[in-house]
């Protein structure tokens, strides 16, 4: 009913292959709940996808008519509010599950992270002068947060994780290690040694399910 040009084994062989050929990549994918005429067994076949999946994270939405649109003019809305918000919420969870899974077995890691700025709990408490909590992303997307000099924005840096939530990690700057940054950028007092890295990042868009 929503025109989708593939099926679940095909969406689930793109997965293997995605891996195959890159190992350690990170997969984000979208849903839509309570689409006209889902049933219970149809949200449930979506459940079990999320769960083997291994998503890094999914955009989850409930579905809502639009005036005008194709769904809209040839399907009636049957799906009840409150079943919507329930497989809504279902859903959620078993992402955020996958999600702290995968996070968890990040931590004691090392990764490159590409710092972007103050987090937002700096952007609220101003700290004055001085290291700050900055935030940042890997080259899988993911979100980092660890204390470190403004003078960082901007650059990659290694990043040791040792904590976890379902959409962050925590870490500390790896002492002695600092990817991007010129010699003439570190004040004297610094013990990061730098080295200069170019990576492409490439992301694959994965359809709509």
């Amino acid at each position: 009913r929503m025109k989708r040009l593939y099926t679940v084994e095909f969406y689930r062989d793109m997965l293997q292959r995605c891996r195959e050929r890159v190992p350690g990549v990170a997969i984000s994918s979208d849903f839509i709940v309570g689409f006209c005429g889902e049933t219970e067994e149809s949200f449930h076949r979506t459940c079990d996808l999320v769960r083997e999946g291994g998503f890094k994270n999914s955009f989850i939405f409930k579905y809502s008519a639009r005036p005008g649109t194709k769904a809209d003019d040839l399907f009636a809305d049957d799906v009840p509010e409150e079943v919507k918000k329930r497989r809504n919420n279902d859903l959620l969870a078993i992402q955020n599950s996958v999600s702290i899974a995968d996070h968890r077995g990040r931590v004691g890691q090392v990764v490159e992270v590409l710092v972007e700025g103050p987090s937002k709990t700096a952007l609220k408490h101003d700290t004055g002068p001085g290291p700050k909590q900055l935030t940042g992303r890997t080259m899988t997307d993911h979100i980092v947060v660890f204390e470190g000099n403004e003078r960082l924005i901007g650059r990659t840096v290694q990043i040791r994780v040792e904590e976890a939530t379902a959409f962050t990690l925590f870490g500390t700057v790896v002492t002695g290690e600092q990817v991007g940054v010129a010699e003439d950028d570190l004040s004297s007092d610094d013990t990061l040694i730098s080295r200069r890295v170019e990576k492409e990042s490439k992301r694959v868009r994965l359809p709509l399910l």
